[in-house]
């Protein structure tokens, strides 16, 4: 019986195709929709990336800036200055550095559209204490793997709403391989994976690069994040571990929940009904009014450890 509905499976899909013209679909509105991209952090001054759309089924290799922009940058509602456009990055340049808790506004005109965003960098979250232990060697991938548990503790702002990205790798500088993240089974991940799963059923929190998510739930209280990374072997190699705790404001947080939504590269069941056509692509979250894109900002400090020296479980 399988057999036969796998045939009807093949049989309804090839019987289904056929050639879409799509230039019915072009816009004007598309083709006049500037795209501006900032992520904005007192590290560093203000950026801003500005590009024209393009139509998706168009062969498109690279980005199609906009160089000719009047792009003012605006400081707490205080005109600051005019952005200057680098011809080698591509990029519209400022001298202004941020500070924590500035209001950091963009406004320009494109077609004879006003394009403008504004955010708010936000306040400066601190890891108090970070702890970790080794367990193993356990039976997951293969016979020898050592899972390492990390504890990162922080206290969340009682008095407002917050947004955060928590990432955990070796430092470049030190060299060495990372094991396998694990973000499965703390609290804060199982909340943005229910926040997920409302777009994208069955996604699990996970990627190599890290997670945000919200104090829903943590609301003003200190609390310690417990993560894992699972690792192949017992070798002293990469020893340290950098962890960076970033704080993040709404928008930015918006984004990047937008993007985990819209994945479809993962095997799962949205990804494979959006292949086929069964259900509508999620649209990526856009703060920028008159256009498309994201203005974001972040604040983080990095703390690198040396994991083997810390109190747990960790014999060498």
């Amino acid at each position: 019986m399988k057999y036969l509905y796998f045939l009807f499976l093949v049989l309804l899909f090839n019987s289904c195709a056929r050639d879409i013209d799509l230039d019915k679909y072009r816009e004007a509105e598309g083709e006049n929709l500037l795209t501006v991209n900032s992520i904005i952090n007192p590290d560093s001054t203000v950026s801003v990336s500005a590009t024209r759309m393009f139509f998706f089924s168009d062969i498109h290799n690279e980005r199609t800036v906009v160089p000719d922009l009047d792009i003012m940058l605006y400081v707490n509602s205080q005109f600051t200055e005019k952005m200057r456009f680098n011809s080698e990055t591509k990029l519209y340049d400022s001298t202004t550095r941020p500070a924590i808790g500035d209001e950091i506004s963009l406004q320009t005109t494109f077609k004879e559209v006003t394009v403008k965003a504004t955010d708010i960098i936000p306040q400066k979250v601190t890891i108090e204490s970070i702890s970790a232990e080794r367990q193993g060697p356990m039976h997951i991938y293969v016979d020898d793997n050592y899972v390492h548990t990390y504890r990162i503790t922080f206290s969340d702002n009682p008095d407002e709403e917050n947004f955060y990205f928590l990432q955990y790798d070796v430092p470049e500088y030190h060299g060495g391989d990372m094991g396998e993240w694990d973000f499965t089974y703390e609290f804060v991940f199982q909340q943005l994976a229910r926040q997920v799963n409302a777009t994208l059923p069955g996604w699990e929190p996970y990627s190599p690069y890290g997670l945000p998510f919200s104090d829903r739930g943590i609301e003003g209280k200190t609390h310690t994040l417990v993560v894992r990374e699972i690792r192949q072997g017992v070798s002293s190699r990469a020893r340290n571990r950098q962890f960076k705790l970033y704080a993040i404001s709404k928008p930015y947080y918006n984004y990047l929940v937008s993007i985990l939504c819209n994945r479809s590269d993962d095997g799962g069941i949205h990804g494979g009904v959006i292949d086929i056509g069964f259900a509508e692509p999620i649209k990526v979250y856009s703060n920028i009014e008159g256009g498309t894109g994201i203005l974001g900002s972040y604040v983080v400090e990095p703390v690198t450890v040396d994991i083997f020296s810390l109190p747990g479980m960790f014999p060498e």
